[in-house]
Parts: structure tokens; sequence; C-alpha cells
């Protein structure tokens, strides 16, 4: 299976170099002042987190499915190692940014706290993740372009749904209080630890549909 997450990333290279020299060209702007270090940070996040969509066009031109269908690797191994690279990529995206707000709280660039940033990285990763979740079943199912013109669908779902979930808890209150007062350590600290477990069951929920849509698909 290391072998099919190594395939994407070789898929993926050079797509991934022109990302990190975009990262470097935005961060020296962002380091100017110009944008936010939160705008930054969750930027970085949100463009890794697509990436592996990608992967699915380049699969498609290459007729992987049907080369691989031939190795010796069941379909719910092909699945998972896709769904590792998401949380690979994911990880590799949290680092750069918590990367990038170190260097930017070092040189005084950064308008918010340390902490405040975090928590902004950590809601845009737990975006990303809830994003592949959604995308990753419409992938398998309907394919790299039908999915595509759906992503717009999906992110509106998300927003839809945060806010009907949101307003009768009182959750958007507390969003807004966020901007109003700087967040408590503990709080900042509790909010990775229920975002991760929160992004990971659903990613979880989703390789299951994914499984099922490609342990059904006739190649």
């Amino acid at each position: 299976m290391s072998g099919l997450i190594l395939k994407d990333f070789l898929i993926l290279r050079k797509t991934l170099r022109s990302y990190l020299l975009f990262v470097a060209v935005y961060s020296a702007v962002a380091s100017s002042g110009f944008w936010s270090a939160s705008f930054m940070g969750g930027f970085i996040i949100m463009m890794l987190a697509i990436l592996p969509m990608n992967v699915f066009a380049y699969d498609k031109q290459a007729k992987w499915d049907t080369y691989g269908l031939a190795l010796p690797v069941s379909r719910t191994k092909t699945v998972a190692a896709r769904y590792l690279t998401v949380l690979v990529l994911t990880a590799v995206s949290v680092a750069l940014s918590a990367a990038l707000g170190a260097a930017l709280s070092l040189l005084g660039r950064m308008e918010e706290t340390f902490a405040e940033y975090l928590l902004t990285c950590t809601v845009m990763a737990v975006l990303a993740l809830l994003t592949n979740a959604m995308m990753l079943p419409l992938l398998y199912k309907f394919g790299s372009e039908r999915a595509r013109m759906m992503l717009f669908g999906v992110m509106g779902t998300i927003v839809l749904v945060g806010v009907v979930v949101l307003a009768p808890l009182g959750g958007i209150e507390w969003l807004k209080s966020l901007e109003l007062a700087e967040p408590a350590m503990e709080q900042v600290a509790a909010v990775p630890v229920i975002a991760a477990a929160a992004g990971l069951v659903l990613l979880a929920l989703s390789f299951l549909l994914s499984r099922h849509f490609y342990g059904s698909k006739d190649i």
C-alpha cells in the first residue's frame, strides 16, 4: 500500500513544487503585512487539501484503474492508500502553516496572537478534512470531471450545515466572541484534539462509502 501512496506523490511532484514556490512567494508578501497571517495560514491548508482531487484526473488519463486491478492489491487497500495520502498532505499543510505562523510571530508581523492563529489553522484543517470526506466518495462514484463541478455545492453544503447546526446551539455567538477576546490556552489546546477526532471520524465514514463505490464499480 505504501507503493500506492508513493505513486500519488510522484504524480503530484510537479504540482507540489509549484505549490511550495507559491507558498514561499506569498509568505514573503504576508510578512510585509499585506495579508494577515491567519489568511495565509488557512490558504496554505485549503490549497494543499484539494490536491488529492487532481490525482483522480491523472489516474483517468493514464487508465490507472484498469492497470491497478491487475496488481495483487485489493480495492480496499487502493482506497485506503488514497485516504492516507489525504492525511499526509493535510499534516504537511498544517506543519507549513504552523512554521509560517511561528516565523511571522518572531518577526512581529502578526496582528493576532499565535494562539488565535493556531485556532484559525485548526478550523481550516477541519474544513479541509471535511471537504475531502465529502468529495472523495463523489470522485469514486462519478469520476473527476463530474465531481469537480460538485465542489462548489459541497462547500456550500458545509457552510449551510455549519450554520444550521451552530445557530440553535449558540455556536455562532461563541465564534464571534473569539474575535473580541483572546481565547484561553485551555480552549486553544482542546480545539485541535476535538477537531482531529471529528475529522478522523468523518474520514472513516467517508472511507466506507468510497470503498463501497469503488468496490462495486465496473472498470
